[in-house]
């Protein structure tokens, strides 16, 4: 990382000795070669809990304590946002895809695409100007009205005031992201329609119903699984510019401050476990696959 942590935790203007520098590197091992120093920070990473510094801006906390502290905020509002999104946006390709041509059809691709090349931080902003400043329905910034802790759990009015801080932010990457979902799953159940082992089922006489979503629907989920696989993933990371627009304390808005700060320990940790969830849902995804196709084995 650029620049020497010692810069962030030695005031110039407090601390001016060399021996007091020279404490602070033995203190964070700065002093060893760099195979050394790169060692040091594998051993801390494989320990539980896994030790990736302290926060430069949460100063003296560490940073996976930091990070567990806004991560519960971005599973809700992204999980919960991208469940929503694959389910609306699996039934509307499905519909859509069995009516190739038509003016559902049409209407719904030319929606679609409008909402694909729509920016998300954009509609954040509208959403909140409409629903937040004039009329004001929803919150316009914040995951709560009041903090929570072990001493101050969730209470049944603490979920509803959670979920209506939440609305808003939702609905801006449920309405962004369905267009995806949608047209891929259409594309793919028009071309799985036109497949002999379609015209074969309608020749032994089942219905449509069966031939559309047993069948049809159920080869067409092979590239949705990928998807959600993939957004699943970037679960951890958030939404950067969404969190940003409504001030939600999530991984994405954590993500935000800690680059206007420079806390480098901060970004090292957060870029790690995206990483890693990313690699795990990939994984999970191909594993999926064998739900939905027999003939892929484990």
């Amino acid at each position: 990382m650029p620049g020497s942590p010692l810069f962030y935790f030695a005031n110039p203007h407090m601390i001016t000795s060399h021996v007091a520098m020279e404490a602070l590197k033995q203190r964070f091992g700065l002093d060893k070669p760099v195979w050394v120093q790169f060692t040091l920070y594998l051993q801390n990473l494989f320990s539980w809990p896994p030790n990736f510094g302290v926060s430069y801006l949460f100063y003296p906390t560490p940073v996976f304590t930091v990070i567990m502290q806004y991560l519960p905020w971005t599973l809700f509002l992204v999980g919960v946002s991208t469940i929503i999104t694959a389910i609306i946006g699996i039934l509307v390709g499905i519909v859509t895809g069995s009516r190739p041509g038509s003016k559902v059809d049409t209407t719904v691709i030319s929606v679609s695409m409008i909402l694909w090349t729509m920016p998300f931080f954009w509609l954040g902003i509208i959403l909140l100007w409409i629903f937040g400043l004039t009329f004001h329905l929803f919150p316009i910034a914040g995951a709560a009205s009041r903090g929570f802790s072990a001493q101050n759990p969730l209470g049944l009015g603490d979920l509803f005031d959670v979920m209506w801080h939440a609305f808003l932010p939702m609905m801006t990457l449920v309405i962004a992201a369905y267009a995806g979902y949608s047209l891929i799953m259409r594309n793919t159940m028009v071309n799985e329609l036109s497949q002999d082992y379609i015209l074969m089922a309608r020749a032994k006489g089942l219905s449509e119903r069966v031939i559309l979503f047993s069948h049809a629907a159920r080869n067409a989920m092979l590239p949705m699984i990928t998807l959600i696989g993939l957004n699943l993933g970037y679960v951890v990371s958030g939404a950067l510019l969404v969190e940003i627009v409504f001030a939600y304390p999530g991984v994405g808005y954590l993500t935000y401050r800690a680059v206007l700060a420079h806390d480098f320990p901060l970004l090292q940790g957060l870029f790690f476990m995206v990483s890693l969830a990313v690699v795990a849902a990939n994984y999970l995804a191909d594993l999926a696959y064998a739900l939905f196709d027999p003939r892929i084995k484990y």
